[in-house]
């Protein structure tokens, strides 16, 4: 059988107080190493998770930008393309209003000097007219 004396109670002390040195020196600030460098970690996460929410939300962001931009390039190239159409049209019509005033204007340039040769030639073949009658009668006329 174990006999107790008093060595059982020296080792049970010198047990505890090893116990309480190794807590105090060595589990405790391990323990408390431990729990920093976990809240550190969490700390890290959190940070990280929400820069890339801060991520995403600028990208989306960024997306919402560029498609605005585009339809509103997209309506300016829509209304100039418009406005170069009605340009093209008044133009065009200015153009054709102006042929059609020359075009008007050489016709009636044209009959007027239809009708002076007209009145040339109706001159001129009366005077040939009593020529010819004249040198078939053989007499002057008129």
């Amino acid at each position: 059988m174990i006999s107790l004396d008093y060595t059982v109670f020296v080792q049970i002390a010198s047990f505890l107080l090893l116990l309480y040195l190794l807590n105090r020196l060595v589990f405790t600030p391990f323990r408390l190493l431990l729990e920093e460098r976990e809240q550190r970690t969490e700390g890290v996460e959190a940070e990280t998770e929400s820069l890339l929410e801060e991520g995403k939300r600028l990208r989306a962001e960024y997306e919402n930008k560029i498609a605005r931009a585009r339809g509103e390039g997209t309506t300016i190239k829509e209304t100039i393309r418009q406005e170069a159409l009605e340009a093209r049209g008044r133009i065009l019509d200015q153009a054709q209003e102006e042929a059609a005033r020359v075009l008007e204007r050489a016709r009636g340039e044209i009959r007027g000097a239809v009708q002076k040769a007209r009145e040339v030639v109706a001159e001129e073949a009366e005077v040939i007219a009593q020529q010819m009658a004249e040198k078939i009668l053989g007499r002057k006329i008129g």
